[in-house]
């Protein structure tokens, strides 16, 4: 693939950045609008009225970037703040140092706009993430910009303004909940008329950006944490909440009984200042889990 002729930035793989694992992260999540092409994921999105693409070609020790790099250094959070040493971890449960040691570095992925972000999460509340895919396919065909990609056509995501002109009732038909389709209406609709900007969430302390998320219709504290950990970027975010992350907990320490939310942020204590890169690991973990083919399957 021709990635461009402007010369590439290249991010050096180190403890604290598994670059070519958030590559592979985003080749394979369908919350990001991608293509793919032997060892490059072209990452697309939307800068004012113009689609914008990002490619990230994998090499060995990196990642080369072609694009935008403010936006790489985003998505790929570059400029995390440094993990904690494993030896402050605690030995008990084990599963804190397992998840250290198979994810530590594989930073929380990004999205490159923050409005796409939001959707999403809204997009998923409580369904899977194939079926949030599916929304957001929905929502992309029908009031998305179709361009030309690297490998054929591509539809981004829509802007803030062109769902800011829907009705519920359009929305309701591409098969979202009133709830989603009302709560991402308000979202939509305030960034179109200037009354809200989502990048400055990223200034708050984590206590005012919440409080000001769940303002919103439809936006409780898991998709306020959702928002902050996987758009924002802070490094202090758990969304204890989410049933995949519990599951992920139960499955990684054998718990027997119920993990439930306040299980699950006791847990985030032994990773205070990085409970993102916590909750980051148990859902790359569970995922790792779903694919793996069971005993049956197998044979």
């Amino acid at each position: 693939m021709n990635a461009g002729r402007r010369p590439a930035t290249h991010f050096t793989t180190t403890p604290d950045h598994r670059y070519p694992e958030q590559v592979a992260f985003l080749r394979g999540f369908p919350a990001y609008t991608t293509e793919s092409a032997g060892d490059c994921v072209v990452l697309w999105y939307r800068l004012g009225d113009t689609p914008r693409r990002l490619v990230l070609r994998t090499l060995t020790g990196g990642v080369a970037v072609h694009g935008d790099v403010s936006v790489a250094r985003r998505v790929l959070n570059v400029d995390a703040p440094a993990l904690p040493p494993e030896d402050t971890l605690p030995n008990a449960p084990a599963a804190h140092r397992i998840l250290y040691r198979r994810y530590a570095g594989i930073r929380p992925v990004l999205f490159a706009d923050p409005f796409e972000g939001i959707a999403w999460t809204i997009l998923g509340q409580q369904i899977s993430v194939a079926a949030a895919g599916r929304l957001k396919g929905n929502l992309a065909a029908s009031y998305g910009r179709q361009v030309d990609g690297m490998c054929g056509p591509v539809t981004t995501f829509p802007l803030p303004g062109d769902l800011a002109r829907a009705s519920q009732g359009e929305l309701r038909a591409l098969h979202l909940s009133r709830q989603k389709a009302a709560a991402l209406l308000a979202v939509a609709r305030r960034i179109a008329a200037g009354e809200w900007d989502p990048t400055g969430l990223a200034a708050q302390p984590t206590d005012s950006a919440l409080v000001e998320l769940q303002r919103f219709p439809g936006i409780g504290r898991w998709s306020a944490e959702y928002i902050l950990l996987r758009v924002v970027g802070q490094p202090d975010v758990l969304p204890a909440g989410d049933v995949a992350l519990q599951r992920a907990w139960a499955r990684r320490t054998g718990a027997t009984g119920h993990v439930g939310e306040s299980d699950l942020r006791r847990a985030g204590e032994a990773w205070s200042g990085r409970r993102s890169d916590f909750a980051f690991a148990l859902w790359l973990d569970n995922l790792a889990a779903r694919a793996r083919p069971t005993a049956a399957s197998a044979r």
